[in-house]
């Protein structure tokens, strides 16, 4: 007792407060408490200061607790003015230096009220806490937000290490009224970074509410540290409505920039929270970048944490896209949902939605070239990530150096990581290279940033209608798109007899637009299964029956520049029916200074065996090149003929045009023995050498010679019947006369050619300076006859391939004697009397045609 008042003061120490089971325990509790009462024990005042080693709550530690209080009242009203302050405290993933408490308020029979402060120092969470907020900012990495979220993610973890906050506080109220605010709270951070409320923001908890619900009201400042400033205003009432703005100013890491318009929210009682904002996005996309990207959000964030975006339809654009050496100027895209459905949205079933495009535009430019990129409806299912498009078109280039590629249909889906598809109906065709894809069906796949396509296609020549080969098949084309550039493998066949023509490697760049294309053929065989009428029009008329193969590769090369192409093609000894007669071994290589174009280089050489246009000629060399347009200009051709040659002028043949073809052959120094032995002509011998000249038309009927002319050189020569008499009935004047006519030399001997090669040939054969050789019996009347100036003109007109045969019937002096006998006899009547005038030359109007 002091002064008739109780008093009560001394420490109070235990080992150990254990309470609930354990679930709170304090380690060496101590008080030191002064207290006073009235005399009436109405009254009180005093103080307490109390403290332990440790304190353990649920999951919380702490390793020092102390708190001092001071208090004065009654049981109407007791002031209490308290300081509270623990050490180290920590939990699961959390700790904190220091937790610091002073509070003023008074108990008692109205209801409580206290107003203080709460501060802490050094608060953090665990490194792998920080490393997990930060690692799920980074799964934007490969996005154009890449570069924003590694910065943000980076600042979040230095943030969250140290950690210094405080805010006033205020316990009031009573009943379902009662509620705790915490005043202007305050949040900053060792790496810079702070989260500061206005002097009049608050955060209130109604706990004593049937349903406890979370108050909030004013402004907040954040920033610092390398995270987004900016400010955020929320009014969030007891009946759970909320509103609030976000305004955040643009957040920039290195070339990466975000702008939000305003951020605006709302929501009613238990409902979802309502947002709308536009973002503004710049950054990189894969070796390019996005520019201004304009992306509307509204929708919905339920208390759930589900999320949804409306449904309808949303504009999405931007000023530029570069990727993969494209780049797409300002460009706009409409993203729709189904009706009465959201665009998207997120919840316990994951990520749903499905999207269509009605219509995609693109214009842009590739490299230096324009591009254009179009397509029909797109959809895409986000709950199985399968999406296709339709009527796809693009295209790079203008004018004919434009680089196409339609589809019909694409589809994908995602595959182990990757994204796989089918591709079908495509067409394509490289810039001005003369040849177009089509029919291109397959699967592709997009995997570690390359894109795969295996299927088939068809190839056919851009030219048509006047295509130079007939469409060819590939069902093993393989492509690869990666880098910006593709590269391609495909090997194509005959449609029909599936006869393998050759095999392509094709490499695109689209940064500059240049490429190439190599084309090889292992061995192209003709033979019975397979002609090349089947491969090309172009065959058609000029070569048929051929035995034989071709091997030789190509080189197709396009850019700015335009395109070229080179190639190199040869053949051995092949066999062919051609429309001047049957090739035998014909051997050459030909070099292509425009393999697209068909023209060669200058002065190529083939060699021929034999080439028989009804007389054979053998061992001859043609030296041409191609001209294009389906034209070959000879440059010389040379046989070696029966002791002499056989020379064709220089000309051009065009094969495009329906018009005869002109060659001229010279026949130069042809022996006649060696001309007669080399077609077994053994009852004939002949001397004496020709020249002439052979002019050949070839058009649609066929070929013919026109105005052909052979000529023996100077000095004549002579023939003669060396066999048997065939016919033994002539009877004695026949006889005869085939004793005395079964040798004749000439002076001069002219053949003059025409007709069909093979049809009827008219040869007109003229000898001059006629007379008997040796051998020839010689009499009275032959003594008489060659006093005479003959001369002879003989018509044949016969197949030109039974020519020859028609000449061993006209050297026959068998058949000579019975058709000319008569004429003979008149001439002799003639001379006779002629004898008494001057001598003129006696010759008959002309020899009947021998058949």
């Amino acid at each position: 007792m002091r002064d008739v008042r109780p008093t009560l003061v001394g420490p109070l120490r235990g080992q150990s407060l254990d309470c609930g089971d354990g679930a709170l325990r304090a380690e060496s509790p101590a008080i030191a408490l002064d207290l006073s009462l009235s005399e009436d024990l109405q009254a009180w005042r005093g103080s307490a200061d109390a403290g332990m080693a440790s304190l353990a709550a649920a999951s919380l530690r702490a390793d020092r607790l102390g708190v001092l209080a001071r208090f004065n009242g009654s049981a109407v009203q007791t002031r209490i003015d308290l300081d509270a302050e623990m050490a180290r405290l920590r939990g699961p993933d959390f700790a904190a230096d220091k937790l610091r408490l002073a509070v003023k308020g008074s108990v008692g029979s109205a209801a409580p009220r206290f107003d203080g402060t709460v501060d802490f120092a050094n608060a953090r969470l665990s490194l792998s806490a920080r490393r997990a907020i930060a690692g799920s900012l980074r799964g934007a990495r490969d996005t154009p937000l890449g570069p924003l979220a590694a910065k943000a993610a980076v600042a979040v973890e230095r943030a969250l290490a140290s950690v210094n906050g405080g805010a006033a506080f205020q316990l009031a109220g009573e009943g379902p009224l009662a509620r705790i605010d915490l005043i202007a709270p305050r949040l900053t951070s060792a790496s810079g970074a702070r989260f500061v409320g206005s002097a009049d923001s608050r955060i209130g908890y109604l706990y004593a509410a049937e349903r406890p619900a979370w108050l909030a009201a004013g402004e907040w400042r954040l920033g610092g540290g390398d995270l987004p400033s900016g400010t955020l205003n929320l009014d969030r009432r007891a009946d759970g409505t909320l509103q609030g703005e976000a305004r955040l100013a643009a957040y920039e890491a290195g070339d990466s920039r975000l702008a939000l318009d305003p951020v605006r929210f709302s929501g009613g009682p238990g409902g979802a929270l309502r947002f709308a904002t536009t973002a503004l996005l710049s950054g990189p996309l894969g070796d390019g970048r996005v520019e201004r990207l304009r992306v509307p959000l509204a929708g919905t964030l339920a208390p759930t944490g589900a999320f949804a975006l409306d449904g309808g339809c949303h504009r999405v654009g931007a000023d530029r896209i570069e990727v993969g050496g494209v780049r797409l100027a300002r460009s706009v895209l409409d993203l729709c949902s189904r009706p009465g459905a959201p665009l998207l949205s997120t919840g316990p079933q994951g990520l749903r939605g499905a999207i269509r495009v009605p219509r995609i535009a693109f214009a842009g430019t590739s490299g230096e070239s324009p591009l254009r990129i179009a397509s029909g409806p797109a959809a895409i299912d986000l709950a199985t990530l399968r999406w296709s498009l339709s009527d796809a078109d693009v295209r790079l280039g203008e004018g004919e150096s434009v680089t196409r590629f339609t589809a019909e249909r694409i589809a994908g889906r995602p595959a182990g990581g990757a994204m796989a598809g089918e591709l079908s109906g495509a067409a394509a065709k490289i810039g001005a290279v003369p040849l177009d894809m089509s029919e291109i069906a397959g699967q592709w796949r997009w995997a570690n940033g390359a894109l795969t396509l295996d299927g088939g296609l068809t190839l056919t020549d851009a030219a048509a209608p006047d295509a130079r080969f007939y469409p060819l098949v590939s069902r093993d084309a393989a492509l690869r798109f990666a880098d910006g550039a593709i590269e391609a493998t495909a090997g194509f066949a005959e449609r029909t007899t599936g006869t393998r023509i050759l095999d392509t490697v094709i490499r695109h760049r689209f940064a500059d637009g240049s490429g190439a294309a190599d084309l090889t053929i292992d061995e192209l065989r003709f033979d019975e299964a397979f002609q090349p009428d089947q491969l090309t029009y172009l065959a058609k008329g000029v070569v048929a029956n051929v035995q034989g193969s071709v091997v030789g590769d190509g080189r197709i090369e396009w850019g700015a520049a335009g395109v070229t192409s080179r190639g190199t093609f040869a053949t051995a000894g092949a066999d062919l029916a051609a429309a001047f007669g049957p090739v035998k071994g014909l051997t050459a290589t030909l070099s292509f200074d425009d393999l697209i174009g068909l023209r060669s280089a200058p002065h190529q050489i083939a060699r021929i065996d034999e080439v028989n246009p009804g007389i054979p000629v053998r061992e001859g060399v043609i030296e041409y090149s191609l001209l294009g347009d389906n034209r070959v200009r000879i440059e010389g051709g040379r046989w070696p003929f029966a002791g002499g040659e056989l020379l064709l002028h220089p000309t051009t043949l065009n094969f495009a045009a329906d018009q005869p073809r002109r060659m001229t052959f010279d026949v130069v120094g042809v022996d006649a023995a060696v001309f007669l032995q080399s077609f077994d002509f053994e009852n004939i011998n002949a001397t004496g050498k020709f020249d002439g000249t052979l002019p050949v038309v070839f058009d649609g009927l066929g070929g013919r010679i026109v105005g052909g002319r052979i000529d023996a050189r100077k000095g004549g020569g002579t023939l003669a019947y060396v066999g048997e008499l065939s016919n033994r009935n002539l009877g004695t004047i026949a006889n005869f006369a085939f004793g005395a006519l079964r040798s004749l030399k000439y002076d001069d001997l002219t053949i003059v050619l025409n007709g069909d090669l093979d049809g009827e040939m008219v040869t007109d054969i003229r000898f001059g300076g006629v007379g008997q050789g040796e051998g020839a019996t010689r009499n009275f009347l032959t003594r008489q006859v060659a006093k005479l100036p003959l001369v002879f003109n003989v018509k044949i007109t016969a197949p030109f391939r039974q020519l020859l045969t028609s000449a061993k019937g006209f050297y026959d002096p068998s058949l000579l004697i019975e058709q000319n006998l008569p004429a003979l006899m008149r001439a002799q009547e003639e001379a006779e009397a002629a004898a008494r005038r001057t001598a003129v030359p006696v010759q008959p109007p002309e020899s009947e045609p021998v058949q």
